[in-house]
């Protein structure tokens, strides 16, 4: 009877402890670069708002957050709309507003105090971030740890590339992503050409196997404890994914109607919703018109006249233009009806822009063409 109580009495201290160690706060450190200055205008910084939603995911499900940089200090973010909601909400926050004047310098860091590293993105990360070796140094013990995760969005993979384990970049093998080679071409950042590399190429180039999703859509890659999103897209997503690799349901999310237009523009890619469907739950207010119509204009500027990409394209272009006309999307639509031999289609579009005295000079030179057939 005397050992029966005594194991109970072992087993219901144990219990107790497990339970209290589950609840035990989790921590998260962010990384931003200390590269920028002027906005970005003199030099790359790090990105405002996918600091702001992976902070906000975090700290609304109760995972404490400490920012770092490699400098310390202030740190800088490329320009960003200060009065857009979440933005404004932060700055004038008492709780956030000083945050990203007094980051700690990651020399200064003990990253046995954390569970996770959350590197953001930025086109900033691509210039100091891979080449600050206490940061390595933080990495390198997250990752021989168990238990913890390593998670970065955007450019913010590039913190991984130089990390070695016995003599092996940590990266080889792992399933990764971050932004795409596509997505440096698309956009073009005059700073793209001084880049140290490309964040694709190098990836690959230390054992990564790369995922690439569609441009500017949300793309999250689990890979043992890495966890990282394409682009910022996909911040929301990979820090509920660091939240929910703590164990922890992550609050449900408010839908901006940001997110909710590029969610339904990456089903419609990914056949999930055809074109009948999405007529039927659109209105004026459900998304925002002209990002779907720029989304499409861009598909199709770089198709390479490639028959799907020009397809869903014009598709995603003729969705928004009862809520978004513009003349030259519609002219590159007629274009590239004409390149799929849709003639009959291309004259319709160009007949609207004609009777509406909207480029008509050179609506009439492919009406004229389409006429010699």
């Amino acid at each position: 009877m005397k050992n029966y109580i005594t194991f109970l009495l072992l087993f219901i201290t144990a219990s107790t402890f497990s339970q209290s160690n589950s609840k035990i706060q989790k921590k998260v450190l962010m990384v931003v670069s200390s590269y920028g200055k002027d906005n970005g205008h003199t030099r790359p910084g790090f990105e405002f708002e996918e600091f702001v939603d992976a902070y906000n995911v975090f700290t609304q499900n109760n995972i404490k957050v400490t920012v770092a940089s490699p400098k310390g200090g202030s740190v800088i973010a490329d320009k960003f709309d200060p009065k857009k909601e979440k933005n404004k909400a932060f700055l004038t926050n008492d709780n956030t507003a000083s945050i990203l004047t007094k980051t700690i310098a990651t020399s200064r860091i003990n990253p046995s105090s954390f569970q996770a590293i959350y590197i953001v993105g930025g086109k900033g990360a691509m210039f100091d971030i891979p080449y600050d070796s206490a940061l390595q140094d933080i990495i390198l013990n997250l990752y021989k740890r168990k238990g913890t995760v390593l998670a970065a969005v955007c450019h913010g993979p590039s913190a991984f590339v130089n990390v070695k384990h016995q003599n092996k970049y940590i990266l080889d093998k792992v399933r990764i992503t971050g932004f795409s080679n596509e997505e440096e071409h698309i956009f073009k950042s005059k700073w793209v050409n001084e880049f140290p590399f490309l964040l694709e190429d190098a990836l690959i180039k230390k054992g990564a196997s790369y995922q690439k999703g569609s441009f500017m859509l949300e793309n999250v890659v689990i890979s043992g404890k890495f966890i990282t999103g394409q682009n910022p897209a996909s911040t929301k997503a990979s820090a509920e994914a660091v939240v929910k690799a703590f164990g922890v349901l992550p609050l449900p999310r408010t839908t901006a109607k940001q997110d909710a237009t590029l969610e339904v523009i990456k089903k419609f890619l990914n056949s999930q919703l055809d074109q009948n469907a999405l007529r039927k739950e659109s209105n004026a207010d459900s998304y925002q018109f002209k990002l779907i119509a720029t989304y499409g204009f861009i598909l199709i500027q770089n198709s390479k006249d490639r028959k799907e990409s020009l397809e869903k394209g014009i598709a995603l272009i003729t969705f928004a233009k009862p809520y978004f006309f513009n003349e030259n999307f519609q002219l590159l639509v007629a274009k590239k009806l004409m390149v799929l031999n849709k003639n009959s289609d291309a004259k319709k579009v160009l007949d609207e822009l004609v009777a509406k005295n909207l480029m008509k000079k050179e609506a009439e030179v492919l009406l004229n063409e389409i006429a010699k057939f």
